[in-house]
């Protein structure tokens, strides 16, 4: 699911007032990429759940994020990442295998680094 692509970085604080301009960002790239109605409400939702869970995790050594979008020919990409964050705690418990749970089946590609950067990467196809 590789090549040529547009990429659009936004740098945000990790805080709840900016989920509504995340929202809005990712829904008018993928209309803007030819995604259906239903498709586009299924990225906003795991975008959505995941900088949730970003920001509640937030802390003064991780005061703000990165989502990059890349897109694509054959669909969207978003990567979102935290400086000093090792992201294990994001899904953690319960609630968290079932956030997992629901991106995974909306979305094609889902994959979290829990390295010493928090590194969490969604992908979804056109025509899926």
């Amino acid at each position: 699911m590789n090549g040529n692509y547009d990429e659009i970085k936004i740098h945000l604080p990790q805080k709840a007032d900016y989920l509504g301009f995340i929202r809005l960002s990712v829904s008018g790239l993928a209309s803007k990429m030819g995604f259906d109605i239903d498709t586009i409400e299924d990225i906003k939702v795991a975008v959505s759940e995941v900088c949730s869970r970003l920001i509640s995790q937030g802390s003064e050594a991780c005061a703000d994020f990165d989502i990059t979008f890349q897109l694509y020919d054959w669909g969207i990409r978003a990567i979102l990442s935290v400086q000093n964050h090792d992201g294990r705690d994001i899904f953690e418990g319960e609630s968290g295998d079932f956030a997992k749970a629901i991106i995974s089946t909306l979305m094609d590609e889902f994959e979290v680094s829990d390295d010493q950067n928090c590194i969490i990467t969604m992908g979804k196809k056109l025509g899926d």
